[in-house]
């Protein structure tokens, strides 16, 4: 994978939420020299049950769409004449799926795309294909929820939240490159849970003076690995005690940082379900662009 990406993807439901994303996909376009290429998934139902005839009208109805959709790209992005841009339209049974395959196909580094950020029951039933994404592809996704804009100065100030695992590790090299590019600042985070017992045992929190001396320990060891990491690159590091996703959240907000690096751990089935993730958790409230960097 080269340090920064020279393929960018960026997938649009055409909603306000992809139009931000898009937005970002541009700007990251011009200024990293990179290839565009806009996607969009016409999701289609699968129904062995409904008539023969229905299923023929329905297809008319959607090669109908899928010509205006087309038009609707080429007036779109037909002015874009600084940038390479290639347009895409396919059909599958998943979005998630259909985004990740054409990825694949089409050798991008970089998939960026809107989340809804769903939460609670909402997002039970319906799921998020953001996070789908972000757990299938083998290159880094950036997410962008409604309303996330990059502020006119760019991409100046990075946050990596860092568990000092290699997947974050990873991360940081990211940032590093990105930060190379941008002439930006680092910022590492490394969040110090606290651990919550249940009533019965009478203990609410560990002591402070354990937590101050786990909050000396991680401020150290974190100072070393942005040395180790980032080498001579501008980079800040601090510590703060909280639940990591809600800690990262609150911290990330607009007027300090204008991108979240982080590593996802790739949690699926029974394990994703009982532990859920810390990304995920970020991914549905970020208020700036999220970068997550996963793969193998």
């Amino acid at each position: 994978m080269a340090p920064t990406p020279r393929k960018i993807l960026v997938a649009t439901d055409f909603s306000t939420t992809a139009d931000s994303a898009e937005r970002l996909a541009y700007y990251l376009a011009v200024e990293l020299g990179a290839e565009l290429h806009v996607l969009h998934v016409r999701v289609i139902l699968e129904d062995p049950l409904m008539a023969e005839e229905k299923q023929l009208e329905i297809q008319r109805l959607m090669a109908s769409a899928d010509a205006a959709t087309r038009e609707a790209f080429e007036r779109a992005h037909g002015a874009a004449r600084e940038l390479t841009v290639e347009t895409h339209l396919v059909r599958s049974l998943s979005a998630a799926e259909a985004i990740a395959e054409s990825a694949t196909e089409l050798g991008c580094d970089l998939v960026v795309m809107g989340t809804h950020g769903r939460r609670g029951i909402k997002h039970l039933l319906l799921g998020s294909v953001a996070e789908n994404v972000v757990r299938s592809v083998r290159v880094p996704v950036l997410t962008v929820r409604p309303g996330v804009e990059v502020g006119e100065a760019g991409v100046k100030r990075i946050l990596v939240p860092f568990d000092f695992s290699d997947r974050s590790a990873a991360a940081v090299r990211v940032a590093g490159a990105w930060a190379d590019v941008f002439g930006a600042e680092i910022t590492l985070l490394h969040v110090v849970e606290p651990v919550v017992y249940p009533e019965f045992y009478s203990i609410n929190v560990v002591s402070d003076d354990v937590m101050t001396r786990l909050r000396d320990r991680a401020t150290e060891a974190l100072d070393a690995s942005a040395t180790d990491l980032l080498a001579n690159r501008p980079v800040s590091t601090t510590v703060l005690i909280g639940r990591a996703a809600d800690t990262i959240v609150t911290e990330a907000q607009p007027a300090n940082y204008d991108l979240v690096v982080m590593g996802t751990r790739g949690l699926s089935g029974l394990e994703h379900i009982v532990l859920g993730s810390v990304v995920e958790g970020v991914l549905r409230r970020c208020p700036v662009p999220l970068l997550t960097v996963g793969g193998d």
